[in-house]
């Protein structure tokens, strides 16, 4: 009886060691945009993983929400941890270069670079009606 729980015990622990090294950040570099959790996690259920409206998810930090990183090339949306300037790169398409923690699905951004601004589909001029 000794024998098979001693079997177990070093089988769970493999199991645990196994998990929690496949667990490791890693350092990724992706594009997407700077947004608030909640405007971002709210856009991501419905599958759309792009940018969200930068004066909103402003607010929205200001007013508890977490700062959050929608990824392009994961399709998934990040808590952003360490990284201050999150409000000054709001509309604008970025690459960043960090550490992901797939499992609690966070980012500590390492460095940033904007790409382009974010144009919304609401901010774009309207075409003038065709005279007839």
């Amino acid at each position: 009886m000794h024998t098979l729980e001693y079997s177990i015990g070093i089988c769970v622990t493999a199991l645990t060691l196994t998990i929690s090294a496949g667990a490791q950040p890693k350092t990724v570099t992706w594009t997407g945009w700077f947004s608030d959790s909640q405007c971002a996690l709210a856009r991501a259920a419905s599958g759309t993983f792009t940018a969200t409206n930068p004066d909103c998810a402003k607010r929205c930090i200001q007013n508890g929400s977490a700062p959050a990183f929608i990824s392009e090339q994961a399709q998934a949306v990040f808590t952003v941890k360490d990284y201050p300037g999150v409000a000054d790169d709001l509309g604008f398409r970025v690459e960043v270069v960090a550490k992901v923690d797939e499992a609690a699905k966070t980012l500590s951004i390492k460095k940033v670079t904007r790409l382009s601004e974010v144009v919304l589909a609401c901010q774009r001029p309207r075409k003038a009606a065709a005279k007839e």
